[in-house]
């Protein structure tokens, strides 16, 4: 069996094929810092945040409240995929958060202000990291057996 014939493996590829661009994005928007092209960084990030959120609201949410708490952690709380998907969930609420709180006190405008604000962002990208790192596992976990067929 493929990934391409589960409709669930397929979903979760899609989910996790959009977060490598956001990753991708990321590191553009980093890179843009870097050249000192602050305003085109805020906008990639803003895009990243954006793709972000469409894919959490529209994929992450729904999957985690209708197939992972009921079937894995309500059943089994200390489990490796219950304990893996809560951090993920965790996790990966704080960088969405931090990130819409960074991109909406950016406003496509005041660049001043972001440069106090450079702490939370490296704490906001260290999160995601480690809310991706969670992800892939999670992927890994339930996918595994269909991707080495």
């Amino acid at each position: 069996m493929s990934l391409l014939n589960n409709p669930f493996a397929l979903i979760a590829t899609t989910s996790l094929t959009i977060q490598i661009i956001v990753l991708f994005l990321l590191l553009y928007g980093y890179s843009l810092k870097r050249k000192l092209r602050f305003r085109q960084h805020g906008i990639a990030m803003f895009a990243a945040v954006v793709l972000h959120l469409v894919v959490v609201f529209a994929i992450m949410i729904p999957s985690f409240v209708l197939a992972v708490i009921p079937g894995y952690v309500i059943p089994n709380f200390s489990g490796i995929i219950s304990v893996v998907s809560l951090v993920h969930a965790v996790a990966g609420a704080l960088a969405g958060s931090l990130g819409v709180w960074l991109v909406a006190s950016w406003r496509f405008r005041d660049l001043k202000g972001c440069f106090k604000k450079k702490r939370f962002m490296l704490w906001t990208i260290t999160v995601w990291f480690i809310s991706l790192s969670f992800g892939v596992a999670l992927y890994t976990i339930f996918y595994w057996a269909i991707l080495m067929s």
